[in-house]
């Protein structure tokens, strides 16, 4: 008698539910195994992280998360954002399989499905980051170019040894003291203040389309006040603490940034999350300032974090040109992938 072969089980795909533990243990660990199989050093977002997203209350953007899974156990998850205020016709797609469900199809089907939740959403273009390697030729650029997705940037991750060299911020902020006499550098830890927040979501708004961004579809944010605050709202709920050095003009408008985020108290990390200077304000060394003044502040008030990373376009000069000069050395090398659906 033939033997009988046992059917294979099918692959689910649906979303998680951010309010189930069962789901959010899943979805962290699938995406810790994936992150540490490429990279054992890598930055992670916590749990908390995750359910902050994916219960966000926000009126500007949204998040939705999705497992994949096989006889009921989670082998690899998706995660789609978008605005809903501006960059209305594209999306972002984020996807992890750990090395143990590699090369099973789950990544492929993941990322189809993806792409027709963000169809079913109207979006026209989907955008993708995933580490290529200092060679740009690794295993996540092929299997992005095989979906049909085209490398449009690239993008360099630098981190910074905590403690930071102190004498070293004081030297560069003094060399940039005498071009910036007419400006005030101001620090501060935790939400964005009343007064700055009007002048700072103003010039946030500028950073997608002011920072290089190679051939993605970028557009000027639509971001409020109001969504700052749900923000600051999120960013406590998962155990962060934002941290920001704004530069200022006469008024008290903010016209620099560097803002950056400190991990909750299971990570040793902080993230950078963005710098920069109006364009009408550049040429004074604002941009040096608020960075020698936001890493000291990081250094000294939160000295359990062991790093920070920032990652910047590879084209954008006077961005990597203060990196650098502070300390901060290649790690890694990202793509930017773009596909238009």
């Amino acid at each position: 008698m033939a033997a009988v072969s046992e059917p294979r089980p099918a692959l689910v795909i649906r979303a998680v539910d951010p309010y189930d533990d069962a789901d959010m243990d899943a979805f962290q660990d699938v995406y810790a195994a994936a992150e540490r199989a490429e990279d054992p050093s890598a930055p992670l977002y916590s749990r908390e992280d995750a359910v902050s997203m994916l219960t966000s209350t926000s009126a500007g953007h949204f998040w939705q998360g999705f497992g994949a899974f096989l006889d009921g156990r989670m082998v690899g998850e998706s995660l789609i954002s978008g605005g809903l205020r501006d960059t209305l016709g594209t999306a972002r797609v984020f996807v992890w399989v750990p090395p143990a469900a590699a090369r099973r199809g789950v990544g492929t089907r993941l990322v189809r499905q993806a792409e027709e939740q963000l169809r079913g959403r109207g979006r026209r273009v989907a955008q993708a980051q995933a580490r290529i390697g200092i060679d740009r030729a690794n295993g996540n650029r092929h299997f992005a170019e095989r979906m049909g997705y085209v490398l449009a940037n690239t993008e360099v991750e630098r981190r910074l040894p905590l403690p930071a060299d102190l004498a070293l911020l004081d030297r560069l902020a003094a060399q940039a003291e005498p071009h910036h006499r007419d400006y005030t550098i101001r620090v501060e830890v935790g939400p964005v203040s009343d007064e700055l927040a009007p002048s700072y979501v103003a010039l946030k708004n500028l950073i997608t389309t002011e920072m290089p961004s190679g051939d993605l579809e970028v557009e000027v944010g639509r971001d409020t006040v109001d969504e700052l605050r749900t923000q600051d709202r999120e960013v406590a709920a998962a155990g962060r603490r934002r941290v920001s050095a704004y530069a200022l003009d006469a008024v008290g408008q903010v016209v620099g940034y560097a803002v950056a985020a400190v991990s909750n108290a299971d990570f040793d990390h902080v993230d950078q999350w963005g710098t920069l200077v109006h364009p009408a304000h550049r040429g004074h060394r604002l941009g040096l300032a608020v960075k020698c003044a936001q890493v000291r502040a990081i250094s000294t008030l939160f000295p359990d974090k062991r790093l920070i990373t920032t990652t910047n376009a590879e084209t954008n000069a006077p961005m990597v040109a203060i990196n650098e000069a502070l300390g901060f050395e290649v790690h890694e090398v990202y793509g930017d992938f773009q596909k238009r659906l």
